[in-house]
Order: structure tokens, then C-alpha cells, then sequence
């Protein structure tokens, strides 16, 4: 699928080392940008663009223009970006339900087969053991040393996961045009503890 004027790919990246590498003062931050600079080959697609975006915005809180321009800037880094197709989308959804897995996850892991990546890095444990099984290689930056870090800063910075962080999503989506909604919304919820 490649022509020889392509750059070669080597490994799939997956959203999440992509969002951790965009991310301020996260533990984690650091590691994952110099992981990406340090290696080459990069394949990863348009779909985990999205995601990414979707991650940074709706779970960090990253404002949404701030997100489209960093997501740029990295797109336009030495990385090939793979659109998907019908039949990308096709063979993933058999991926997905074959593998137990995220579409969106699929989609990385069968695209990056067909481009002849024999890597493919992510944090995702699920993935990591879809790799395993159609025979690519998962890597990751992340030690358990840092995993511990980031559980203690997500805990510190981010709303338990369920119920109180989708209403600290609704709650950060209201405050960007209707602060004194957000505020109401904010104290009819306890804090973000329970519905209203």
C-alpha cells in the first residue's frame, strides 16, 4: 500500500500517547513527546486524530481550538496519516468483534498491518493483546514507576471516572457560554457528586 516516494512506516500510534504527548504537566507528557521524537516510521489515522481530540477536550478539558491546533501541528510532523476508507472500515468492525476491541482501535491495528507496520505503541491493554494476536509488536513508555504517577495526578486533577466526570463535562461545557448556568448546574449537582 505504500509507493517507494512514501516514508517507511515501522509502528501504528494509538490516541492516547498522541493525547498524553499534548497534554501540560501531566506526568506522562514528557515521556510520551520524546518516545514519538526518538522513533520513526510513524503511522497512525484520521480516525485516532479525532479521537485524540475527543480525549483532550471532553476528559482534560483542553480547549476545543486549543486541541484542533496542537492536533494540527502534530499532523503536520513527520508522521503518515491514513485516511479510512469503506473497506478500512469494513475489515475493522470484523477486527473489533473478533478481538474484543474499540473500533477506533481496530481500525489502527488493521491499518497498520496493511501498511506493513511491524510496531504499533499504545497504553491500551486491550490493544496490547490484539497486537499480540494478529502479530505486531506493542510498545509503550509508560513503566508501571509512571503509571503509578499518573494515577496519582489523575486522581488529584480529574473527576472520578462515571457519573461525577460527566457532569464536570457538562458543567466545563456550560461555563464556556453560560457561566452563571454552569454555576447553578454546578451547585444543584453537589459539586458534580450527584444528578440534579
Amino acid at each position: 500500500m505504500t509507493s517507494s516516494s512514501e516514508p517507511l512506516v515501522e509502528r501504528g500510534l494509538d490516541a492516547m500517547l498522541i493525547v498524553y504527548s499534548l497534554l501540560k504537566n501531566h506526568p506522562a507528557s514528557t515521556v510520551c513527546e520524546q518516545f514519538i521524537r526518538t522513533h520513526t516510521g510513524w503511522l497512525t489515522t484520521t480516525l485516532t486524530l479525532l479521537e485524540a481530540k475527543a480525549i483532550l477536550v471532553k476528559v482534560y478539558a483542553v480547549d476545543a481550538v486549543m486541541a484542533s491546533q496542537k492536533l494540527a501541528q502534530f499532523a503536520a510532523g513527520p508522521i503518515v496519516i491514513v485516511p479510512v476508507d469503506l473497506s478500512a472500515i469494513l475489515a475493522a468492525m470484523n477486527v473489533a468483534d473478533s478481538l474484543r476491541i474499540d473500533l477506533t482501535d481496530a481500525v489502527l491495528l488493521h491499518l497498520a498491518q496493511a501498511y506493513g507496520a511491524s510496531r504499533l505503541a499504545t497504553d491500551d491493554v486491550p490493544l496490547a493483546r490484539a497486537c499480540q494476536q494478529m502479530g505486531i509488536l506493542h510498545e509503550t513508555p509508560i513503566d508501571s514507576t509512571l503509571r503509578r504517577q499518573m494515577a496519582q495526578w489523575e486522581s488529584a486533577y480529574l473527576p472520578a471516572k462515571g457519573l461525577p466526570r460527566i457532569l464536570w463535562q457538562i458543567y466545563h461545557w456550560l461555563s464556556q457560554s453560560y457561566p452563571e448556568v454552569a454555576q447553578a448546574f454546578w451547585s444543584r449537582t453537589g459539586g458534580g457528586t450527584h444528578l440534579p
